[in-house]
């Protein structure tokens, strides 16, 4: 799985960073930040929101909610006297964190440390996306080699300007 920077890891969660780092420390989680622990912890997040269900409670009902995911499309839970029933769409759900998670690593993503490549030449027509093939095969032929097609370039248009 992808590691993440703990930046990216509050946006896929959806969440401010003391937010996830209170969120750790409350569930004593080992260190690291990766795609499935910022799934589960936004789907712990988002029941904890909408029924008031304690953290550590909504967490671990979370792995198995996830897991029910392409089979059942809706998640439920009912609570121990059964009057009360909590359900999340899970399509809906993991397509709002796939967004999350798409933001996360375009917009999130680490910088590079120092100042950023200059590229010159044909490395910045290349960054351009121009196809410089033809001019990499160009320059790989000797000086003769390139007078030589020049030449045969020049009779080809005399041949072509005489029989117009």
């Amino acid at each position: 799985m992808l590691k993440m920077t703990l930046g990216q890891f509050a946006v896929a969660v959806g969440a401010p960073k003391r937010w996830v780092q209170n969120a750790y420390a409350a569930l004593r989680l080992p260190a690291g930040y990766d795609e499935t622990r910022a799934r589960r912890l936004a789907f712990a997040r988002t029941v904890k929101q909408a029924c008031g269900m304690s953290f550590g409670r909504a967490y671990q009902l979370a792995e198995g909610a996830l897991a029910t995911w392409p089979a059942e499309k809706v998640w439920t839970h009912r609570g121990p006297d059964g009057a009360v029933a909590v359900s999340v769409e899970l399509e809906r759900f993991l397509s709002d964190f796939a967004a999350r998670i798409s933001l996360a690593r375009t917009y999130y993503a680490e910088r590079r440390r120092g100042r950023p490549r200059r590229r010159r030449g044909l490395a910045l027509a290349k960054w351009y996306g121009v196809d410089v093939s033809l001019l990499e095969s160009a320059l790989r032929l000797t000086p003769m080699q390139r007078l030589q097609r020049l030449e045969q370039a020049v009779q080809f248009i005399r041949a072509a300007r005489r029989r117009t």
